[in-house]
């Protein structure tokens, strides 16, 4: 009888043990991107085959909030620049508005609107701005990298590992280097429409640009030194 493989937790680089001593240290396959970015009717009408690293139940967890956060905070860009996206992107924020968790993430950002830019500027009737935490849309960005990391190399990255990651709204904000990028890799990804991205390493660089439903892309950078080889 083949014994169970063993896995690394893609997040925190530990071992996951194959009879763990708590429910919270269980294995944990976590979709990259997360299956929440997936409008629930587009995952009804297509045959997706969304792809799966090992992490950590406790992990994987930790980044729940701040995925929903994610979701919710992006959701205007891609109301501007995808409009036929938007609207299954709202169809899917209205079903589940009536999760506790997804009412106070829309508590947070109403609460965070301003009528008035910083630099004392009164916007148009009809024109808000929202104060985002800039942190958690990261955190979240540079989670998903990593996982495309481990499915390119087959090994963990640690976060501390990240040495650049910059969110850019139109092509004329994906620095030179990015763009190189673009043109020399191919691209990837379960479903485009979705999630797509190209990857690149060079010496010891790792780069990605990640397209996130067609409407913004993040470019990040990883230094390799450190990185160990999973089991």
């Amino acid at each position: 009888m083949l014994e169970a493989p063993e896995f690394i937790c893609y997040l925190c680089g530990c071992t996951i043990q194959k009879i763990p001593e708590n429910d919270q240290m269980s294995l944990s396959m976590d979709h990259v991107p997360p299956k929440q970015f997936y409008p629930k009717q587009l995952r009804k009408n297509e045959d997706l085959n969304l792809q799966l690293v090992p992490s950590h139940k406790s992990c994987n967890e930790d980044y729940k909030l701040d995925e929903e956060y994610f979701y919710h905070c992006m959701y205007p860009v891609v109301e501007r620049y995808n409009p036929n996206m938007a609207r299954l992107m709202y169809v899917d924020l209205l079903r589940r508005s009536q999760k506790v968790q997804t009412q106070i993430i829309a508590r947070k950002l109403l609460q965070n609107i301003k009528f008035i830019t910083e630099g004392g500027i009164h916007l148009p009737a009809g024109v808000v701005q929202f104060a985002i935490e800039e942190y958690r849309i990261q955190r979240v960005a540079l989670k998903i990298a990593r996982g495309l990391l481990y499915l390119e190399t087959n090994r963990y990255m640690p976060l501390e590992n990240a040495k650049d990651i910059r969110l850019c709204l139109g092509e004329e904000e994906v620095p030179e280097l990015y763009r190189l990028v673009f043109k020399a890799s191919l691209l990837k990804g379960a479903c485009r429409k979705i999630f797509s991205y190209k990857y690149f390493e060079f010496d010891t660089h790792h780069l990605f640009c990640m397209l996130f439903w067609e409407s913004f892309m993040f470019c990040t950078c990883f230094d390799s030194p450190g990185i160990t080889s999973a089991q």
